[in-house]
């Protein structure tokens, strides 16, 4: 099966229907500029099916938010102590939009994905400038394979807040998933002008979007800025991304490393027993 990899992956996640989930295996084996046309990646998207990809990633420990953003559910999650802060449209946000959310959260968790709509449609109703609410909404939407209301329901979010980074975070990812590159790293980027630092899937997108435009230097630096930042391995991704780098550039012992730490880090991801056999592959190479 012909595969590929691209430049991102908040939370995320990965949030989505996972139609691009290729075996690591086939993708360390092909050639580099055929695996750069193609439209999957290893562990691409972050999440392995819907509605999983509805609720935050759980490879990593949740990061710690303020009272005031309760986005634990969102894939896009950036942490507050990083995110600048606090935006006057969340401070309006009212009592009964946030407990709308907050319901929507628990929806997730128990995988209720219908539930968690109609809670996030009226959060919506009682205050439409929710831009957290927009997003998880347009999470939530992805999950369902419902991708052109997706991206509406991330574009009001970004309209509701234009400083709101996981607003653009979600438009990265469905840009991603519709193999978009040009637009997935145009999102990412503007993320990443609002929060620079620490802002993994800001970076983990950009360096997918990269490796698709076949600008493997950048894609390769942005990966390695996920990976640096990502102390609680939210994604475990970058990983596979740096391997599928490195075999193209015909390093083996770094492609090895690479999967190598993907597996000590994720050890139970769905892919895992693809990646062994990619693995031994690549060390059968090197002992050549």
């Amino acid at each position: 099966m012909p595969v590929a990899v691209p430049r991102t992956i908040r939370r995320i996640a990965v949030r989505t229907t996972c139609h691009f989930a290729l075996s690591a295996l086939a993708l360390l084996t092909l050639a580099p500029r055929l695996a750069a046309q193609q439209n999957s990646t290893p562990g691409w998207p972050l999440h392995n099916s819907a509605p999983d990809h509805a609720t935050a990633d759980a490879t990593g420990a949740i990061p710690t938010l303020g009272p005031d953003l309760d986005e634990s559910c969102l894939l896009w999650t950036i942490t507050q102590s990083h995110a600048g802060t606090v935006s006057a449209a969340t401070l309006k946000i009212p009592g009964n939009a946030k407990g709308e959310y907050r319901k929507s959260c628990s929806d997730l968790k128990d995988k209720k994905p219908a539930s968690a709509e109609e809670h996030l449609r009226k959060a919506l109703e009682d205050y439409p400038q929710y831009a957290a609410a927009w997003a998880l909404l347009g999470q939530v939407l992805e999950a369902e394979n419902k991708i052109p209301e997706a991206r509406d329901a991330c574009s009001q979010a970004s309209t509701a807040d234009t400083g709101y980074a996981p607003a653009y975070l979600c438009l990265a990812d469905i840009a991603a998933q519709l193999s978009d590159w040009h637009l997935t790293l145009d999102m990412a980027d503007r993320s990443l002008a609002l929060v620079p630092q620490h802002n993994l899937y800001g970076s983990f997108y950009s360096a997918i979007a990269q490796f698709h435009l076949e600008q493997f230097p950048e894609a390769e630096s942005d990966a390695l800025k996920t990976i640096d930042a990502d102390h609680s391995h939210r994604i475990p991704q970058a990983h596979l991304l740096l391997a599928q780098i490195y075999k193209a550039r015909h390093d083996a012992r770094g492609a090895a490393y690479e999967l190598r730490t993907y597996l000590k880090v994720a050890p139970n991801a769905s892919d895992a027993e693809a990646v062994r056999k990619s693995l031994t592959d690549v060390e059968a190479q090197i002992q050549k």
